[in-house]
């Protein structure tokens, strides 16, 4: 009974700061507001993390997700009919989704690279029988194969990491050693992935696109959606399976050719 009356005492006192801080725009209102939210950024940087490691970690995420949190409460309307918090944890994952993109060692060029070299590879593989040479796939991809030899380095080494994860290693072996990166998906969503996702999901509410781009794109678990949500794991199965039938009903009579 305790904890219940402090929580609504807590949250009373919130919407006061809201109020306040709508009214007057004070920058330490807007810190209050802040400071109170981080719990929500550290969550979802732990959560995520756990996907991405060793390449990236959870501190790293949160220091991108603390812009999120900013934006969110500066920019924040409740006119929308959006709950902060729900409105709050879509723009912590824009942001952490936009500081993956600024580190992706290849780039949106070195991305593309990669996916059409991918495609010629496979395609050759299939008509001939056999692997392709690279002076092949150079003259398929219409490159020069000095340039085309310097990409594929570029993004073999992007997929990378060290063997061994110790700060203790020498400087020899942290040099000399390395392995092929964890299978998990890269850090960086293709860019066709991203216009699909916002194609899809357009027209629904914040946190009907949290779910979908939580559970698809950073292969969250039911589980650890219903934590970054505060709601139960059931209560995310099954707001999933209303928001999947939603839109089977809505592009049933579609034709999309955008292929994820």
């Amino acid at each position: 009974m305790a904890t219940a009356t402090k929580g609504r005492k807590a949250g009373e006192n919130m919407d006061a700061v809201w109020k306040r801080f709508r009214r007057t725009k004070a920058v330490e209102l807007r810190n209050k507001l802040i400071e109170h939210y981080m719990p929500l950024v550290t969550k979802l940087a732990e959560i995520m993390s756990r996907r991405l490691w060793p390449r990236v970690t959870a501190d790293e995420l949160a220091s991108a997700g603390f812009d999120g949190l900013i934006a969110a409460v500066s920019g924040f309307d409740p006119a929308r009919g959006v709950k902060f918090e729900t409105y709050c944890r879509q723009r912590i994952v824009g942001a952490i989704r936009d500081w993956q993109r600024e580190i992706d060692p290849l780039g949106r060029s070195g991305r593309t690279f990669e996916r059409r070299l991918t495609a010629i590879e496979d395609e050759f593989q299939a008509v001939n029988g056999r692997h392709p040479t690279s002076r092949e796939l150079a003259a398929k991809m219409e490159l020069p194969i000095v340039k085309f030899n310097k990409m594929r380095k570029t993004v073999t080494a992007s997929h990378c990491v060290p063997l061994d994860g110790s700060t203790e290693r020498n400087e020899e072996s942290r040099s000399s050693v390395i392995s092929p990166a964890d299978p998990g998906p890269s850090p960086v969503d293709h860019t066709e992935r991203e216009l699909i996702r916002d194609y899809l999901t357009r027209g629904l509410k914040e946190q009907d696109r949290l779910i979908i781009t939580l559970y698809y794109y950073e292969k969250l678990t039911m589980s650890e959606i219903g934590s970054v949500l505060g709601v139960s794991e059931s209560r995310v199965c099954q707001r999933h399976a209303e928001i999947v039938e939603q839109m089977r009903t809505r592009f049933a009579h579609q034709t999309c050719d955008l292929v994820a």
